[in-house]
């Protein structure tokens, strides 16, 4: 048996984003084995320990990209362990970690060789070995990656800047209206992802849109902000809120080309500054919703 332990993770941008896992690996075998071939079965799980594997996510298989090398009982190697990653896969973990530590689990599937001396040659014998993490003994290998471990790994993978901020969504509640809202705002991600720069704030809009007419308002206006932020008592507090949102939502107007209204010309800023302003307000309501539930 082999056993492995997760050292550190990687990424890299050119062409297909990669992610490399970087695996202390030793043997409890007194034979001397030589790797021949590793691959390895990548899920995303939301705790360390998942109690049941068929909701994990897959999200592919990764390779051994450095050689297997030699073990030996006492000694330790190292693997590399690299998987291509699409936007949407990463955009898929991001939706399983929720802005938390990121678990990982794998299954291995391992080819050695070994010289068995006898009395007329010496024969090598080939065969697939059982690895294992330490205190484990099922096939599932699990590891974690810690939270800022993994966001500068997206970074490293050109996942994009705006993950550095970490907005939380966790814990939206899905009543009261707000699962509808983060449909549109999980698809303004997709329009932001392929480059549709009037799309993205288009969805954002109608996050908004959704809301108000939740609250019986055609707009996402003053008004309608004035009941959506109804459960705060501070005036003040509300009333300049209401402001700051409303004026949010009169920006993203840019992307749906109004009738009347001159067209302007949008790239990448704007959707990325609109989308992620659009997301902390979203976050800000969702927690505002679960606090006034709560009551």
């Amino acid at each position: 048996m082999i056993s492995v332990s997760l050292d550190s993770v990687s990424g890299a941008s050119q062409g297909i984003p990669k992610l490399t896992l970087n695996l202390a690996v030793e043997t409890q075998s007194d034979l001397q084995l030589t790797v021949v071939n590793v691959t390895a079965v990548i899920r995303v799980t939301q705790e360390l320990i998942a109690r049941d594997m068929s909701k994990a996510y897959f999200i592919g298989t990764g390779f051994l990209e450095s050689g297997g090398g030699q073990l030996n009982r006492g000694s330790k190697g190292f693997w590399q362990i690299g998987i291509p990653l699409s936007p949407y896969q990463l955009q898929k973990i991001e939706e399983k970690r929720k802005g938390k530590d990121l678990f990982l689990n794998l299954q291995f599937f391992c080819t050695v060789t070994w010289r068995v001396n006898t009395s007329a040659a010496a024969i090598t014998e080939v065969a697939s070995v059982a690895v294992r993490v330490g205190g484990y003994s099922d096939g599932y290998c699990p590891f974690k990656v810690p939270q800022s471990d993994w966001v500068k790994t997206l970074c490293e993978l050109g996942y994009g800047d705006y993950l550095l901020m970490e907005i939380p969504l966790k814990g939206v509640p899905e009543r009261r209206g707000m699962q509808k809202a983060l449909e549109h705002l999980k698809a303004a991600w997709g329009h932001f992802e392929q480059g549709n720069d009037d799309e993205t704030l288009a969805s954002c809009y109608k996050a908004f849109e959704y809301l108000a007419k939740k609250n019986k308002s055609t707009h996402p206006d003053h008004n309608a902000f004035e009941k959506i932020l109804g459960a705060i008592p501070e005036q003040e507090k509300r009333r300049r809120l209401k402001v700051l949102m409303s004026d949010l939502c009169h920006f993203l107007t840019l992307g749906r080309h109004e009738q009347g209204t001159e067209a302007v010309m949008l790239d990448d800023k704007e959707s990325e500054y609109g989308l992620i302003l659009s997301q902390a307000t979203l976050a800000y309501l969702a927690k505002l919703t679960r606090e006034a539930s709560a009551k």
